[in-house]
C-alpha cells in the first residue's frame, strides 16, 4: 500500500487510513523550514509542516513535498528551491541535491530531511527511543566516477575498510572509472563537480565540507561546481 500511495495521492486519504505521511515546507527568504511526519492522511501532513513552518517565523512558506512511508528532503541556494523522495535520507538528500544542481544553482545546501516510517498505529509516530550511545568509530566514504558521473557512498561502518569497499561497490554500479575520493570517521563529506572535474571536502560541520568540496572543485579547474553528494557519518 505505501507505494500505491506514493503513484496515487489523490486517492490517499481515503484509502490508505493506516500510512504513514510526512510533509516538508519552507521559506526561502529566510531558510526555514516546518515538516511533519508520522500522519496518518497526506492533508494533516501538510497542514501541520505548513503551520510548523509559519510558527517557526517563515515569512514565504511554501509546501515543497510530501512523502509515505519514506524520506523527504530540501535543498536551497537562496531563492532555487528543490526537493528528493527515496527510501533513506541519504538517497533524499542526495536526490535534493542533484535538483537543486539542475535548477542551475552553485551553492546547494541542505535546509531538511525528515523520515515517515510506516505505522501500523494509524499515523501515531512511535515514541522516541532513548539515544544510543556515542560511537567512537563510524566511518564513511565517497568514490566517483568524473566520465559518467557515477557516485557510491557508505556511512556509519565499523572499519575504513569497509566503508571503502561499500563506496567502491556502489559506485561501480552507476560509472565505469570509479576511484575513491576520501574517507572520514565520525565526520561529514561532500564532493561537487563540473563535468568531468570534482573535488571533496570533509569536515565536522557538513556546511563547511561543503564549501571544501566546491571549493577544490573550482581549484581543479571547474567553472560550475555544484554538489553531488553531501552526508555525514556519526
Amino acid at each position: 500500500m505505501p507505494g500505491y500511495c506514493n503513484n496515487r495521492p489523490e486517492l490517499c486519504d481515503i484509502e490508505c487510513s493506516t500510512a504513514s505521511w510526512g510533509a516538508i515546507a519552507y521559506s526561502w527568504k529566510d531558510k526555514i523550514s516546518g515538516w511533519a511526519y508520522g500522519k496518518s492522511n497526506r492533508t494533516d501532513a501538510v497542514r501541520m509542516a505548513m503551520q510548523a513552518c509559519v510558527k517557526e517565523g517563515g515569512a514565504k512558506c511554501i509546501l515543497q513535498t510530501s512523502f509515505n512511508g519514506i524520506c523527504g528532503s530540501v535543498a536551497a541556494d537562496g531563492d532555487l528551491v528543490a526537493w528528493g523522495n527515496a527510501d533513506t535520507k541519504p538517497n533524499a538528500q542526495q536526490r535534493a541535491l542533484a535538483e537543486c544542481a539542475r535548477l542551475g544553482a552553485k551553492k546547494c545546501a541542505l535546509q531538511a530531511t525528515i523520515c515517515s516510517i510506516w505505522n501500523s498505529n494509524a499515523g501515531t509516530p512511535a515514541p522516541p527511543s532513548p539515544p544510543p550511545p556515542p560511537r567512537s568509530i563510524s566511518w564513511g566514504a565517497i568514490a566517483y566516477s568524473d566520465g559518467d558521473m557515477g557516485a557510491g557512498w557508505s556511512q556509519g561502518k565499523d572499519d575504513r575498510a569497509s566503508a571503502e569497499k561499500e563506496a567502491m561497490n556502489l559506485c561501480s554500479q552507476r560509472g565505469k572509472a570509479c576511484v575513491l575520493r576520501t574517507a572520514f570517521n565520525k565526520q561529514c563529506g561532500a564532493l561537487a563537480a563540473d563535468g568531468r572535474v570534482s573535488g571533496w571536502g570533509t569536515s565536522a560541520d557538513q556546511s563547511e565540507a561543503q564549501q571544501k568540496a566546491i571549493d577544490e572543485c573550482k581549484k581543479a579547474g571547474g567553472a560550475r561546481c555544484v554538489l553531488h553528494i553531501s552526508f555525514c557519518s556519526r
